[in-house]
């Protein structure tokens, strides 16, 4: 290492106070392949300390500018910027590079995609995409941090060891990436035998599916926040989250989403969706929580990996008229046991949302 060239580059200063320690670092990043140019460019980033883990999370970053990858994929310069922001990715500087060859390749897959499917149906898989693959780096950084506080510069004091442990943990990302195609591949899977499951897959046209929808949530949360540690409500959310999962999984439901304390499913029919709704209910009972959930059947719009519709607004109404403990259903999920389930009518109720009052019922426990 020539600290020489290193001192024309800007990136050290023989006088400074830190002087050894940069050197240490410099001469740590050089062991592990750092060229200067990207110990230059890391440093205007304000990321010297985290280069040889950044090289490995994106190998060779910011070489094209989005105009230079739209060149190259023969593909419209407006398709690919509204594409690559539907990503959830950034260009601040239409005349900086920001991508890299494999984002070429990404970029590529999209364009090809769009000519299939349509922009705009492309553009809202590439927001769901992005989304889902943004909570999933905010769950490994959170939980990587969480067990190595070297890892933040301001904890250790030192940017060697924050470089050491960063580059370290760096290595398992092209293992991660593996393991999400393979995850992909098995949802994917998953997704087109629950559509094929559904009542009707030709169903009423341009997404629509008939589904049994369901919500349930904690009640009482709101109280708990204000009484638990944040590490305490941080337990008790992952644990909520972790048992709905399973429940919704193991009665071949299918989990959209959790809005706080609160899990959305869909079901192939409204018979599914019930034995979901009663099982989260018991589940919270049985660690000494108390849930409610409410359950409608019908058709819902289909569309980025969630469900919209009346049915759906339905359901979400009724977890709020729910007593602690109880499910309540809509007239269609009635219809749908066909006798099957003892029902207590609760009479036709002024909801929210909807202009008629609409005809409500409460499971009788079973048994």
């Amino acid at each position: 290492m020539d600290l020489d060239v290193l001192a024309a580059a800007g990136l050290y200063d023989a006088t400074a106070p830190d002087a050894a320690k940069r050197a240490e670092l410099l001469e740590f990043l050089n062991e592990q392949g750092c060229s200067v140019d990207e110990m230059v460019a890391a440093d205007a980033r304000g990321r010297l300390f985290a280069l040889a883990g950044d090289r490995i999370v994106r190998p060779d970053r910011d070489r094209f500018t989005l105009a230079e990858v739209a060149e190259q994929i023969d593909a419209p310069v407006a398709d690919v910027r509204a594409l690559w922001r539907a990503f959830g990715l950034v260009e601040a500087d239409r005349t900086q590079p920001v991508a890299s060859p494999t984002d070429v390749d990404m970029m590529r897959t999209a364009v090809t995609m769009a000519s299939l499917l349509g922009l705009d149906t492309t553009r809202g898989m590439a927001r769901v995409m992005g989304s889902a693959m943004a909570r999933v780096g905010d769950a490994a950084s959170t939980a990587v941090r969480g067990q190595l506080p070297s890892m933040s510069v301001a904890i250790s004091g030192s940017e060697l060891e924050t470089a050491r442990s960063f580059a370290g943990v760096a290595t398992a990302v092209p293992a991660l990436g593996r393991t999400l195609d393979a995850l992909f591949r098995h949802h994917l899977e998953a997704a087109r035998m629950h559509f094929e499951r559904t009542e009707s897959w030709e169903v009423v046209g341009e997404g629509g599916i008939r589904v049994g929808v369901g919500f349930a949530d904690l009640c009482g949360f709101t109280g708990l926040t204000q009484q638990l540690s944040m590490d305490s409500l941080s337990q008790l959310l992952s644990g909520f989250e972790e048992v709905a999962a399973d429940v919704v999984q193991d009665h071949d439901g299918r989990l959209v989403k959790f809005i706080g304390d609160a899990v959305m499913f869909v079901a192939p029919d409204a018979s599914i969706a019930v034995a979901v709704a009663e099982a989260l209910v018991l589940a919270a009972a049985i660690r000494g929580l108390t849930a409610r959930a409410g359950v409608t059947a019908g058709t819902a719009l289909a569309l980025d990996g969630d469900y919209f519709g009346p049915v759906v607004n339905l359901a979400a109404r009724l977890v709020a008229l729910a007593e602690p403990g109880t499910v309540l259903v809509s007239e269609p999920v009635v219809e749908r046991l066909a006798g099957s389930r003892t029902v207590v009518a609760l009479g036709p109720q002024t909801i929210r949302g909807f202009d008629d009052p609409v005809p409500v019922s409460r499971l009788a426990p079973v048994g």
